[in-house]
């Protein structure tokens, strides 16, 4: 990991090389990983995709649930209540 060390603190990517801020201080890595076409496309990745629609179909439904009981959730005064129900349906 290669840090960032001028007066001029950079987010994003630039090229090849991403820039972010984390609790270590401004860093710079390569970008790398498989390419998006990759995953969309390439039949090793079937199940990737399967995943991927699974995990985007649960995060439609807890929105509606949560939509659902909203006038209930707003009195509570407990950040973590759509965290609890989350991982008793899961």
């Amino acid at each position: 990991m290669a840090r960032q060390r001028s007066i001029i603190k950079l987010g994003g990517t630039i090229g090849g090389i991403t820039f972010y801020k984390s609790k270590d201080g401004y860093l710079a890595r390569e970008k790398g990983g498989v390419s998006a076409d990759r995953i969309r496309n390439d039949p090793a990745f079937q199940r990737t995709r399967e995943n991927g629609a699974e995990f985007g179909r649960a995060g439609k439904a807890g929105k509606v649930l949560r939509n659902s009981i909203r006038q209930l959730l707003q009195n509570i005064n407990d950040s973590k209540m759509v965290s609890r129900l989350i991982e008793i349906c899961a």
